[in-house]
C-alpha cells in the first residue's frame, strides 16, 4: 500500500504475516527496504531478507531492536550467495545494508539521504516484521523527514 510520496520517492508500507503473500508486494527493481523488527525468531527473519535479495533490493536500512542482528544476518546471506558454488540469486547490483539504533534516523536515511551509485532508488519499502505494534513510529518518522526535506 502506497502511504507517501517523499522525495521523489515512493514510500510502501508491508506488514509481515506468514499467513498472507506479503513478498508478492515487494518492488523488483529500484527500491530500499527498511526493514523494522523487534522480536521476531531467527526463521522470520532469514525468509524475510531472502525474499528481499530475491527481489533485487538495492539497499537495505535495519531499524527497531533487532537491527543490528537484522544487518549481519542480511550480510552473512549476502556473503553466502557470493562464495557458494551453486550460485543462489544474487542481483547484477551491489546491495547495501545499514542498521540505525535511532529508529527516526534510520527511516529519515532512508527516505531524504540513501544513495546507490548503481540504482536509482524509486521505491522505499517498509516492511513491518512487528505486526504493527510500530505504525505510529513509522507514521512519524515519516512526518518528519518529510518535514525536513
Amino acid at each position: 500500500m502506497l502511504i507517501r510520496h517523499i522525495n521523489s520517492r515512493d514510500v510502501i508500507y508491508i506488514q509481515y504475516n506468514t499467513s498472507n503473500n506479503w513478498f508478492s508486494q515487494l518492488p523488483n527493481q529500484n527500491w530500499l527496504c527498511v526493514l523494522v523488527s523487534d522480536d521476531r525468531d531467527r526463521n522470520y527473519l532469514d525468509e524475510g531478507i531472502s525474499k528481499i535479495i530475491n527481489n533485487s533490493v538495492c539497499c537495505l536500512c535495519c531499524v527497531g531492536k533487532q537491527c543490528e542482528l537484522v544487518n549481519d544476518l542480511a550480510d552473512e546471506e549476502i556473503a553466502f550467495r557470493e562464495v557458494n558454488v551453486d550460485k543462489p540469486y544474487l542481483p547484477d547490483h551491489d546491495i547495501m545494508t545499514t542498521w540505525h539504533a535511532d529508529f527516526e534516523e534510520g527511516v529519515w536515511f532512508s527516505v531524504i539521504a540513501a544513495y546507490h551509485k548503481e540504482v536509482d532508488i524509486r521505491t522505499v519499502v517498509i516492511l513491518d516484521m512487528t505486526s504493527g505494534q510500530r505504525i505510529a513510529e513509522i507514521q512519524n518518522a515519516l512526518d518528519k523527514a518529510e518535514h525536513d526535506k
